[in-house]
């Protein structure tokens, strides 16, 4: 299932590494070194399934020949200790195709790295149970005359916390975007309140196991995760939902097969794994929902309490006022906006009375819409707070609106801070379809305790589409004030 692994290393000569060895080596390929005289070939290095190097607008042809960009990066650097490059390994999720990973990777790389000015050079590594991705960035910005300065803000622990989350962000909409329910999180387990202490990526392929000693450094890593899954083990033996909230969070609804992988991940050996299975089997915070497509699924009743409490705020709140837009500024506003017919209902929906709204729309009609809407409540002394999946959704949602917007993560920390929303407040959220339930959850009962008005909004073209089950098309069944607008108006 998907998982969340970003890593960020420095190739550099004080580790005796050659800039033109490491990039051979990640992308099996045979590339002469001219510093120093070699050809690194590593062509029958399997498990390449794509490589491909991205550049600035404008960048010469050269940045484009493998070979030629890391040999001009290594002449670039005089000094014997000198830095060559970044490293960044990620791992992709599982349930996307080779397509889908690709695109993903090529999204993530455009606007994080590439539109700063860096080359990267990746490769995607196919492994059927360990899909992953190598990204080979400069550390200086690509100038008209070639390589000028190096940027050493990118080297800042800020700008790193930024890729990681940028990642997840980046993940999350790619696998909503391919219909699939699982998500990643890029936060410590204890930011998640997960109760359980995170794994050691060994760094191991299977091929590997079973063939003599192995470096001390990876027997290190091997002991240490065997004494990290045995802590684990005995935390689910003594409390089984630890394991199935925490596994949730990933994947909302799972098989069997699912539960039985994750656990294995967090076992010691054999006895305590069958010790936990059947823990967790016999709990009573283990819910099944039924087959589908031959396999039984699963939750936690943790989820399903959620859900009962997502559905039963949302129809206290459908019946809630104080927070309606007047009929004939609503007529007004939809003339003056030229709004269609459709359009004009969707608007006219979220501006009545009623403190809880929802709105699936096609991409051609929002920006109308919510402008309107805006505009509708902003005259009525309501402030309206944009809530959005990501950092980048929030900034779509803000130039298409004209709300100011902040992504769902950094409006949790406004929340768990103890913030205070006046009642006289207007929570849009934009994206409802990519968002799990306890996150629609958490988004209402905000809105709920201070009086607030909740709005959802969410993509139709992107909901119908979804392979799997929407809590935001349940919510929107349950609200009486919902709309739909299937087409651009």
């Amino acid at each position: 299932m998907a998982i969340y692994h970003l890593t960020a290393n420095v190739i550099s000569r004080a580790r005796g590494q050659s800039m033109v060895a490491a990039a051979a080596y990640r992308l099996g390929a045979a590339l002469r070194d001219q510093r120093y005289g070699v050809t690194h070939n590593y062509v029958g290095k399997r498990g390449v399934t794509h490589s491909e190097i991205m550049a600035p607008p404008a960048a010469p042809h050269w940045a484009y020949d493998r070979e030629a960009l890391w040999n001009t990066v290594e002449a670039g650097e005089l000094r014997k200790d000198s830095q060559l490059a970044r490293l960044i390994e990620v791992s992709l999720p599982i349930e996307l195709s080779a397509d889908e990973r690709v695109a993903l990777v090529r999204d993530y790389v455009a606007e994080e790295f590439v539109a700063k000015g860096m080359i990267a050079d990746f490769c995607i590594r196919g492994d059927l149970n360990n899909p992953h991705a190598h990204i080979l960035l400069t550390l200086r910005a690509l100038t008209s005359s070639g390589f000028g300065p190096k940027e050493r803000r990118w080297n800042g622990k800020s700008v790193l916390i930024e890729w990681r989350c940028a990642w997840a962000e980046r993940a999350n909409e790619h696998l909503a975007r391919a219909g699939h329910a699982a998500r990643i999180d890029h936060r410590t387990l204890a930011a998640q309140q997960i109760e359980l202490m995170p794994e050691r990526r060994i760094g191991i392929g299977r091929a590997r196991l079973g063939r003599g000693a192995l470096p001390t450094h990876l027997e290190e890593r091997i002991a240490e995760q065997q004494r990290i899954a045995k802590v684990n083990g005995e935390a689910i033996l003594e409390d089984p939902s630890v394991a199935l909230r925490a596994l949730t969070r990933q994947r909302p609804a799972f098989t069997h097969q699912e539960l039985v992988q994750y656990l294995r991940a967090r076992t010691q050996n054999t006895v305590e794994f069958d010790a936990v299975l059947t823990a967790v089997s016999q709990s009573s915070e283990l819910v099944p929902l039924g087959a589908v497509g031959g396999d039984d699924r699963f939750t936690s009743r943790d989820l399903i309490e959620a859900q009962k409490s997502l559905l039963r705020r949302s129809a206290s709140m459908a019946s809630r006022r104080g927070h309606g837009v007047p009929l004939d500024r609503q007529n007004f506003l939809s003339a003056q906006c030229m709004l269609s017919d459709a359009a004009r209902q969707a608007f006219m929906c979220l501006a009545s009375e009623g403190d809880v709204k929802a709105l699936a729309v096609t991409r051609g009609s929002k920006a109308a819409i919510l402008a309107a809407a805006s505009q509708a409540w902003g005259g009525q002394g309501l402030a309206v707070r944009g809530v959005a999946p990501s950092r980048r959704a929030a900034h779509s949602l803000q130039a298409v609106s004209g709300v100011g917007s902040q992504s769902f993560a950094a409006c949790e920390e406004e929340w768990q801070a103890d913030f205070e929303m006046s009642r006289d407040t207007v929570l849009l959220l934009d994206g409802a379809e990519m968002l799990g339930l306890k996150q629609l959850e958490r988004f209402l009962a905000v809105a709920d305790r201070a009086r607030a008005k909740a709005v959802f909004v969410g993509d139709f073209d992107q909901l119908h589409a979804a392979r799997a089950e929407s809590p935001f098309r349940d919510l929107m069944r349950n609200i009486p004030d919902s709309v739909e607008v299937s087409h651009d108006c």
